[in-house]
């Protein structure tokens, strides 16, 4: 599968009349079942949001096929999990891919429902969670609103990525130090922000549970790239 490496998807992208369809697409390869493991979507993805900075795209319909297409994968998979979760344990596809399902499994063990959102960004289990979630057992409603609110964080921490690094890249020369300036500002900010939410989460009675801690932690992350994405986004707008 070495060849999809090779895919320029931005020209892709460009020379297309169904962007929408070809970013839905992207995305709900990289969330489904095993494909996950050898598509390259995240980069994709990234590169996509790079052709916003550039003008060939626009940010909110780029965002939109791209949370659907996350949602509409990991559903996919989950309800495959639910329904043929008595035979897949059988078949050659567990067989062959026996690490990532083991992994999988216990990373659900672990953090149970908090697994569904987390995995989308670990990248050797974000191919199989859905699936197990739904051959151990998980409702298909309560999936449902964690998949939902995941990719609303998934879709955008790709995507503004790309368009940050564009904005990077098409600055012109008298509007560098003004860039430079309002992007320290912008990581001061936050970064102040997050210490302050670190600290409390640190030493509040309510993350006494390591596990929480640690979803807490990955929260405060996620909710610091993308608003430190956002805002330096806006800034070279």
């Amino acid at each position: 599968m070495d060849f999809l490496y090779s895919i320029d998807f931005t020209e892709l992208i460009k020379q297309s009349s169904y962007t929408g369809l070809l970013i839905f697409l992207i995305a709900f390869l990289e969330t489904l079942l095993l494909v996950g493991l050898f598509f390259p979507g995240s980069m994709a993805l990234v590169a996509i949001g790079s052709l916003i900075a550039t003008g060939h795209l626009d940010l909110w319909p780029t965002l939109f096929w791209a949370f659907a297409g996350a949602v509409v994968g990991d559903n996919i998979s989950f309800w495959i999990g639910v329904y043929f979760h008595d035979h897949l344990k059988n078949s050659k596809l567990y067989t062959r891919y026996h690490h990532e399902f083991i992994k999988g499994e216990h990373f659900f063990h672990q953090y149970g429902v908090y697994s569904v959102a987390i995995g989308r960004f670990v990248g050797p289990i974000r191919a199989v969670i859905p699936t197990i979630a739904g051959t151990l057992g998980m409702s298909g409603k309560l999936f449902f609103i964690t998949n939902i609110l995941s990719a609303l964080v998934w879709a955008p921490a790709y995507i503004l990525s790309g368009v940050l690094l564009g904005e990077a890249f098409t600055l012109s020369y008298n509007k560098i130090e003004t860039f430079v300036h309002l992007e320290l500002w912008s990581i001061l900010v936050v970064g102040f922000c997050t210490l302050l939410v670190f600290l409390w989460i640190k030493r509040s009675s309510i993350f006494k549970n390591s596990t929480k801690k640690s979803i807490a932690y990955f929260a405060l992350f996620l909710a610091s790239f993308v608003s430190l994405t956002i805002t330096q986004t806006s800034f070279q707008g």
